[in-house]
C-alpha cells in the first residue's frame, strides 16, 4: 500500500472578504460545507481609491485567518509545547483586544513602528491602519461591527455551537475533536449509518471523523463476519479480516491502526497532525463505509438481495451503538 501523503492544512481562511465594485460594498465570503454565503459589511461612500477597499478586505481576510486558528489549534493541544502553549495563550487574550486595534491602532512614528507580538493583536492593528487611511468613521464602525460577529461565532464554535456564522467552522480541520460534536456526529450516524449530509453541514469535520472511524470499524466488522456466515452484532474484539479489500489507501490505514489498538480519537487526531485536512478524511472514511456495504452483499449467503441494504445499516448500528464507550 502507498504511503498516506502529506496534505496542507486548510490554506483559505475561513471568512474572506471581496469588494463588489458595482456596488460599492464589501462583502464578507464564507463556506457552510455545502456552499458559499455572503453578507454585505461595509459599505463606502467616498473612497480616496478603489484599493482602499481591496487593501481592507486583504487585512479583514488576514484577521480572519489569525483569529479561526485559535480555534483549529487550541491552547489544550499545546500543553507539553511550552513556547507553542505560549503562543497561542498570547493569541487567545489578543482576541478581546482586537476591535481596540482597529480603532487605535499602532502608527507609524517617523521610520519605526511598534509590532506585537500576537499575530492576532498585529492582524488587528493592520486592519486599523488601513481604516486610519480611509478615515471613515462609518467605514470603521461598520468593520468593528463584522468582525465582533466573526469573533461571536469564533467562541461559540469553541463551544461546541455551529448554528449561524459559526456554521463556517464545518470545514476547517481543528487538531483536537470537540467531545459534544462526537456525539453529536454518533447520533446522525445512528439515523443513517451511511453517513448523512449533516455531519458535512452541523458538525466539524474533526469530530463526525472521530465518530466516523468507529462507525466504519463497525460496517466492515459486519461485512468480514458475513462472508463467514458469523451473524453476531457484538463490538468487535480481535483484528480485522479482509481489510485490504476496502481498496481505498485511508480506510485501510485507519482499520490497521484500529488493529493496533489505536482509538478512534487518537487515529484522527494523529492523521490531522500529519496534514491530512479532517474534511478529506470524513469523505475518505465515509466512502470506506460505503464499500463495506457492497462487500457485505457480495459476501452475505443468508440474506436476500432485496434485504441487503436495509439488514447492513441495522447490524452496523447494533453493533456500533453497542461500542459506543470506545470512541474517544
Amino acid at each position: 500500500m502507498a504511503a498516506v501523503h502529506k496534505l496542507i492544512w486548510d490554506p483559505v481562511p475561513v471568512t474572506e472578504y471581496a469588494y463588489d465594485r458595482t456596488r460599492n460594498v464589501l462583502l464578507a465570503v464564507w463556506s457552510v460545507g455545502i456552499g458559499t454565503v455572503a453578507d454585505t459589511v461595509v459599505a463606502f461612500d467616498d473612497l480616496p481609491a478603489p484599493e482602499y477597499a481591496l487593501q481592507l478586505g486583504y487585512e479583514l481576510t488576514q484577521l480572519s485567518k489569525h483569529l479561526w486558528r485559535t480555534y483549529t489549534h487550541p491552547l489544550t493541544e499545546a500543553v507539553d509545547q511550552p513556547d507553542e502553549a505560549l503562543s497561542r495563550a498570547r493569541n487567545q487574550l489578543a482576541i478581546d483586544l482586537v476591535t481596540g486595534a482597529m480603532r487605535d491602532p499602532h502608527l507609524p512614528v517617523g521610520d519605526q513602528m511598534q509590532i506585537c507580538e500576537s499575530e492576532v493583536l498585529e492582524a488587528g492593528h493592520q486592519v486599523g491602519r488601513i481604516l486610519h487611511r480611509i478615515g471613515d468613521r462609518g467605514v470603521t464602525d461598520q468593520a468593528v461591527t463584522d468582525v465582533e460577529a466573526e469573533i461571536d461565532a469564533l467562541r461559540r464554535a469553541a463551544l461546541g455551537d455551529l448554528t449561524g456564522r459559526a456554521n463556517q467552522a464545518v470545514v476547517l480541520t481543528r487538531s483536537d475533536p470537540q467531545p459534544q460534536q462526537v456525539a453529536a456526529a454518533h447520533a446522525y450516524f445512528e439515523k443513517d449509518p451511511m453517513g448523512p449530509p449533516e455531519l458535512y453541514t452541523k458538525i466539524d469535520a474533526t469530530s463526525a471523523a472521530v465518530a466516523a472511524v468507529h462507525w466504519l470499524d463497525a460496517a466492515l466488522m459486519i461485512a468480514s463476519r458475513a462472508a463467514s456466515g458469523n451473524l453476531s452484532d457484538a463490538p468487535p474484539t480481535c483484528r480485522h479480516n479482509h481489510v485490504d479489500e476496502l481498496a481505498d489507501e485511508v480506510p485501510v490505514l485507519v482499520v490497521q491502526r484500529l488493529d493496533r489498538g489505536e482509538l478512534p480519537r487518537d487515529v484522527v487526531m494523529a492523521l490531522v497532525r500529519d496534514g491530512m485536512p479532517a474534511r478529506t478524511l470524513l469523505e475518505q472514511l465515509l466512502i470506506g463505509i460505503h464499500n463495506a456495504w457492497q462487500l457485505y452483499g457480495e459476501w452475505n449467503k443468508t440474506v436476500p438481495a432485496d434485504q441487503i441494504n436495509d439488514t447492513f445499516r441495522a447490524r452496523t448500528r447494533r453493533m456500533a451503538v453497542e461500542g459506543r464507550d470506545r470512541i474517544l
